[in-house]
This record gives structure tokens, C-alpha cells and sequence, in this order.
């Protein structure tokens, strides 16, 4: 595709090769592309400067940067559909990403003007970030994928439409190039569950219905462009408003993890530090009981009761949740058999609360992945 040269003529029985069309990176023809893909690049590089991991970031490293999140994006911070078109999970993200936009921009750019392809990437991009927060709520996102994707559904609609204004050896080559791109992408996405499938597919469907009236052959009248701008412009603020608007706020699931982690570690660490002082007789049983009934359970069985009160989760977050759930009841049971058998001298009730922790340790490993 990036070797071919696409030839309009609209209103001609046969395309002759008077309008070309870039289909290469040039910087002097592709002003826009070049300065996303500058600005993509700068962003990256001052999150790395900021101590962002350059090869694999967190979620949370990104998130606070104004990635895509359910939670907060549906609890009014919409400019997080926009701004995390420009982050990325690393280098390799990046590096992809930028490469296929230097690849589609151009010619993009060239075939519908600057300021339309300007709209197109930035709408498509608020369409995949609209499917995305629509399909899994809870994840974080962020990329250039669904504005690219954009670009090549408005591409397959331009071809669709206007494909006699097109040299037939061009059409070919930029044909077979998209559904290359498309259909490879939506098989990888589909073998890898970290992709965010949704974005793309959101993305290109908006892409695609841009292309339908945004971008025109260059024998069409520049008179009617602003209208279509303004309606495209109109419809990714409908997107954003409908999104924000429309779907259902998720509770703060990774929010929460990170509370009840802190909780975990806090509790646990009091417990083995509380029993060691108890075995080596520096706490006397109701002393060691008081600690466990009075300082600890209350605390976990309040994180407990967060955990369960989540709401509006996937299918797999509620799934991990119920079995978080379950993993807390356990410490929890064991703990309150210990503190109730050390006060009552009940050795049965103490064995009863070590096998309790054994099941509980089992169940963390299971909520681990292990």
C-alpha cells in the first residue's frame, strides 16, 4: 500500500492521474500526522522522566496520567476519553502504534484535508473509547489504537463509496492493505486477552461512518467540507456526552483492591507480630485474644464488607470478587476460632483455627493465580 499512488477524478468515466494522493510518510504533505505522532512521543517521554516504567507500566502509573477508567471517567472526568489517546503502555505500544500511523496517516491526511483528518482521528478515537468503557468498565485504557482503526474503517467507507475514483491498481493495493490490517488485528486481539478489542472495534465503526460523508474525493466542492466538520465535530461531543451520561458508574474496583491489599498486609503483619509475643509469653491469652477481637477483625471485617458491596463489575471482576470474599471469610473465621479458644483454653477450638487459616491461605493462592 505504501508503494502505491491513489488516483481521484470524480466525474470522469476513467481516472485519470492528475490528483495524487500520498500514501508514504512524508513530514512536508502529513503536517497532522506528524505532530500526533510528535505529541504522542513527548508524552511518553515525560512520563518516562517522571518515573514511569519506559518498558511496562502499571495501570496506576498510567491511570494517573489520564487513562481511561470507568470509575472515573463515568464520575465526570470525561477528559479522560480524550487525553489517553495519547498515553501508552510502553515503548512497544508506542513504537507499534506510531508505526501504523505513519503508515495509514498520510494518505489519510492527504484524502480528506488536514482539519477533517484531524476530526476523523480524534472522534474515532472517543468512539473506541466509548465501546470500551461500554464492553469492560473496570479496565484501564489507554492508546492510539481506536483512532487508528478509525482511520482505516473511514478508509473502507471511502472505498466503498467512491471506489471508481480510484486507479484500479491503487484500489487493489489499498484495499487488500486495510482488510490486512483489520482482519489481522481483530485475530490478534481475539487470541490475546489484554488487547483492548473494544477500542478497536469502537474505533473503527466510527471511522467507518465518518468515512461515509467526512472524507470526499478532491474534486468535490470545499464549500460543503465545514458542514460535514461540524457534524462530525457534533457527534464525537454526542459520544462523550451519551458515554459520561448514559452508562452505569462502576464502583472503584482497583480502588478497592489496593485498600484491601493494605488492609492484608497491615492485619497479617499485626497477627504474626501478636503471636509471636503470645508463644514467647509476652502477651498473656487475653491479651493476645483482646488484640485479635478489638484491633484487628474489626478492621478486616469492615474491608470484608467493602469487597462485597461492589457493584456493577464484569463478569470476571465479580467472579474474582466473590472468591476475594470468600477468601477473607476464611482469615476471618480462623482468627475469631483462635481469639474465642485462647480465651476459653479450648484446644479443639484452636486446632479448628489453624485449619481454618490453612483452607485461607489456600484460597489466597487461588484469588493470586497461583
Amino acid at each position: 500500500m505504501a508503494d502505491e499512488e491513489a488516483v481521484i477524478n470524480e466525474g470522469s468515466a476513467s481516472p485519470q492521474p492528475d490528483v495524487p494522493v500520498a500514501t508514504q510518510f512524508n513530514p512536508a504533505s502529513a503536517k497532522v500526522t506528524l505532530a500526533i505522532i510528535a505529541l504522542n512521543v513527548l508524552v511518553y517521554l515525560v512520563m518516562v522522566i517522571k518515573g514511569v516504567s519506559w518498558i511496562e507500566p502499571t495501570a496506576d502509573s498510567v491511570l494517573a496520567w489520564g487513562a481511561d477508567y470507568g470509575p472515573r471517567t463515568l464520575d465526570g472526568q470525561w477528559w479522560r476519553m480524550f487525553v489517553s489517546l495519547f498515553l501508552h503502555f510502553g515503548i512497544i505500544h508506542l513504537a507499534f502504534n506510531m508505526w501504523v500511523l505513519a503508515n495509514i496517516g498520510p494518505f489519510m491526511e492527504s484524502l480528506s484535508g488536514r482539519i477533517s483528518y484531524m476530526i476523523l482521528y480524534i472522534v474515532s478515537g472517543l468512539g473506541g473509547g466509548a465501546a470500551s468503557l461500554a464492553w469492560h468498565p473496570t479496565t484501564v485504557s489507554a492508546g492510539a489504537s481506536g483512532a487508528i482503526f478509525g482511520l482505516y474503517g473511514a478508509l473502507l467507507a471511502f472505498l466503498l463509496r467512491h471506489r471508481k475514483t480510484i486507479a484500479p491498481e491503487a484500489l487493489k493495493s489499498l484495499r487488500k492493505g486495510a482488510l490486512v490490517f483489520v482482519g489481522y488485528n481483530l485475530l490478534f486481539g481475539l487470541a490475546r486477552p489484554e488487547v483492548d478489542m473494544a477500542a478497536h472495534l469502537g474505533g473503527l465503526c466510527s471511522g467507518f461512518l465518518l468515512g461515509l460523508f467526512l472524507v470526499r474525493p478532491a474534486s468535490e466542492e470545499a464549500s460543503s467540507g465545514n458542514g460535514r466538520n461540524a457534524a462530525a465535530i457534533v457527534l464525537g461531543m454526542a459520544m462523550v456526552i451519551l458515554t459520561v451520561r448514559g452508562l452505569p458508574k462502576p464502583d472503584d474496583i482497583l480502588g478497592e483492591f489496593k485498600t484491601f491489599a493494605d488492609t492484608e498486609d497491615k492485619s497479617i503483619s499485626q497477627f504474626n507480630a501478636s503471636m509471636e509475643k503470645w508463644k514467647s509469653h509476652q502477651l498473656s491469652d487475653q491479651q493476645f485474644a483482646d488484640i485479635i477481637e478489638q484491633q484487628i477483625l474489626p478492621k478486616w471485617q469492615a474491608e470484608r464488607k467493602a469487597v462485597a458491596n461492589l457493584k456493577h463489575l464484569p463478569a470476571n471482576q465479580a467472579k474474582l470478587t466473590a472468591s476475594l470474599v470468600k477468601y477473607m471469610d476464611a482469615r476471618e473465621e480462623g482468627w475469631e476460632l483462635l481469639a474465642g479458644g485462647v480465651r476459653a483454653e479450648d484446644q479443639a477450638k484452636i486446632k479448628q483455627s489453624f485449619d481454618k487459616s490453612k483452607e485461607a491461605d489456600q484460597l489466597a493462592g487461588l484469588v493470586g493465580g497461583k
